[in-house]
């Protein structure tokens, strides 16, 4: 991400990561702690809610995910993290959200807009990332504040660079409530998907969903 500007975080501000299409939960925690610093110096993990997003299907979640350019002899920082464009990874991802939530409540509410992002070519993930969560933001209204750190930061209080993993989903949602879903006459409750599936099964009102309910990490 090119000219990216960044300030210097002290400890009001709750550190973590930008989401592809972020977790129900990621959303609770951000508009809960307000300032929220995002480590644009780390090295870029693997198997994460960074380039991946979990949505709901015919056949139960279903994982659409971003592929990124490696390279194997140098580590690679998240504001540097390119999108890899050989692979037609959008069709495939727009092709698992209108065949998931095609028949949702809102999809046709917010379908063009996403598409819209998704056909962009954008360069770096980060900037992917930071257009869906304005467009999350607007939809669902809310006002939580967003900062880049100026470099890496080892450790601090208010640390979250490695809480909302994949591995933990459903733990980090077992709080949440439940609400309508696609496929909901197959499936018990899945809890702390993408906000794609709130965004299409409760329109704007998702926002009042997330300003209301609690995640255990909020608790400790």
């Amino acid at each position: 991400m090119e000219n990216i500007e960044t300030i210097q975080i002290n400890n009001s501000f709750a550190r973590t990561h930008l989401e592809f299409f972020p977790s129900i939960a990621w959303l609770i925690f951000a508009q809960n702690k307000c300032n929220i610093s995002i480590d644009i110096y780390e090295t870029f993990p693997r198997q994460t809610f960074r380039n991946r997003c979990l949505l709901l299907s015919a056949n139960g979640v279903q994982s659409i995910s971003v592929p990124i350019k490696r390279n194997k002899n140098e580590r690679t920082i998240s504001k540097d993290t390119e999108i890899n464009w050989k692979e037609d990874w959008n069709v495939r991802a727009w092709r698992a959200i209108y065949s998931n939530y095609g028949k949702s409540p809102f999809f046709e509410y917010y379908d063009l807009e996403i598409k819209k992002i998704l056909d962009n070519k954008y360069r770096f993930l980060l900037d992917l990332n930071l257009d869906i969560l304005e467009f999350i933001k607007k939809k669902f209204a809310l006002d939580f504040n967003i900062f880049f750190t100026d470099n890496y930061i080892r450790e601090e209080e208010n640390n979250f660079m490695n809480s909302f993993r994949c591995q933990t989903r459903i733990e980090d949602g077992k709080l949440l409530s439940a609400y309508f879903q696609s496929f909901s006459d197959k499936f018990d409750f899945e809890p702390n998907l993408s906000c794609l599936d709130l965004l299409f099964s409760m329109g704007k009102d998702g926002g009042s969903y997330i300003r209301n309910e609690k995640i255990q990490m909020l608790l400790n």
